[in-house]
């Protein structure tokens, strides 16, 4: 069954491709060019050890430490791509500061995959039969473990000069981040963490999905075609779950050409379907090396780090959309709260977003974006809502975005 379901897919695929490449043809080349194009910012190359990676600079870049941010971003959208119109909010804002974006270290073309003698330590599950997808005897290429790329990083600010900033991460860049920040500390001014799991998550979720996704299931998204067919669903068809706010969704839908929010839009809706087929199997190497579990393990040893944390999460996350479906994987409060030792639970019990057990004692309006309260021992510094935004908060809102990050880096200054 998960053969045929397999070729079936590659087949209904290439009409529902060709659709998309039209689609985005005809959005971003036809006759026109994304406004973050025309946006004065540096696109160049960083040699490390002889190999060339990709970097993106926005403001002053004579900026002191204090005063410089390094972006990195996930996925399934471009790395670089998804975090430049946070980076231009955030220059918008105070152009004083040097921010820089880095790609997931290994994700350019250039870069190919040369196994070596270590085996997958995650399996898959195959989104059919429900029985896991065995990867034991799979061989891996380790500069490809967000463990290992967290590490480069140092050796990237060696090359930029750089002896410590601020960092930001969103999806897996927070997590090839907080590696980085795990075994360097010393380099770390503070750290801005956007739509990625915390350190509170039961294995048995993982079952939940796809029909309920705690985190996002990346043993299901590990073989090629099952990604293609749950991207198109969530974004397309809102089914088993929603990926966008409503609200987003909705105003991207009705945005003029020549606005930011158009050009977003099209990245989010369309582009993801497309651009990780550049990467997946280098994104899969990323995930069969970890996995979620040994990420929630691995961020016990951020405990005892005394850098500043703040996490910035989508607000709609596990709201209803207007079909009744749960929209995003990353629930901040009840039944299957991500973050349940660090902030106050403000719809308690529940699966989904009930207004009827709204805590809004625990909320607190700022400019742009919303507060919660942090528990007594909490590790956070500070726990920020987006508006408008599910786990794309990055492209949905990145002016909310930027106003939180910029307002923590203030206070940590």
């Amino acid at each position: 069954m998960s053969i045929i379901t397999k070729y079936v897919s590659y087949f209904i695929f290439i009409f529902i491709d060709l659709f998309i490449y039209i689609k985005i043809f005809f959005r971003e080349y036809f006759f026109y060019s994304p406004k973050i194009n025309k946006i004065n910012f540096i696109k160049s190359v960083l040699t490390v050890d002889g190999l060339d990676h990709k970097i993106y600079e926005f403001g002053d870049i004579n900026a002191s430490n204090q005063n410089t941010l390094l972006l990195i971003g996930g996925i399934p959208t471009d790395p670089m791509d998804s975090m430049t119109w946070l980076a231009n909010e955030i220059n918008q804002i105070n152009d004083n500061l040097r921010v820089i974006i880095l790609n997931m270290p290994y994700y350019e073309d250039d870069f190919d995959i040369d196994v070596n003698n270590k085996y997958a330590i995650s399996n898959g599950r195959d989104l059919v039969t429900d029985k896991i997808i065995d990867f034991s005897n799979t061989r891996v290429d380790c500069k490809f473990s967000h463990e290992n790329q967290g590490k480069k990083i140092k050796h990237f600010l060696d090359a930029l000069n750089i002896n410590s900033c601020h960092l930001v991460g969103h999806d897996r860049g927070a997590v090839i981040l907080e590696y980085f920040a795990i075994n360097y500390p010393e380099h770390v001014l503070s750290y801005s963490r956007g739509s990625q799991v915390w350190n509170y998550y039961k294995p048995e979720w993982e079952a939940l999905a796809p029909n309920i996704c705690v985190g996002p299931p990346h043993s299901i998204m590990s073989t090629y075609h099952q990604l293609r067919i749950l991207l198109f669903a969530v974004i397309f068809l809102k089914k088993p779950l929603d990926l966008l706010s409503d609200t987003f969704d909705s105003k991207g839908k009705r945005a003029l050409k020549g606005s930011h929010l158009y050009d977003r839009y099209t990245h989010v809706k369309y582009k993801s379907q497309i651009t990780y087929k550049s990467y997946f199997y280098k994104f899969k190497q990323s995930l069969i090396q970890g996995g979620k579990n040994s990420e929630v393990d691995n961020r016990s040893k951020l405990l005892d780090k005394d850098f500043p944390i703040m996490q910035f999460q989508g607000e709609d996350e596990f709201k209803y959309n207007k079909s009744g479906t749960l929209i995003s994987d990353q629930p901040y409060f009840g039944k299957y709260n991500l973050f349940k030792n660090e902030i106050e639970d403000i719809y308690p019990g529940c699966v989904g977003q009930d207004l009827n057990n709204y805590q809004r004692q625990y909320v607190t309006e700022k400019n742009a974006y919303k507060e919660i309260q942090l528990k007594p021992n909490a590790r956070f510094s500070k726990f920020c809502l987006i508006p408008d935004s599910a786990h794309f908060n990055v492209i949905e809102n990145p002016y909310g975005c930027a106003k939180a990050i910029i307002d923590f880096i203030d206070e940590t200054n």
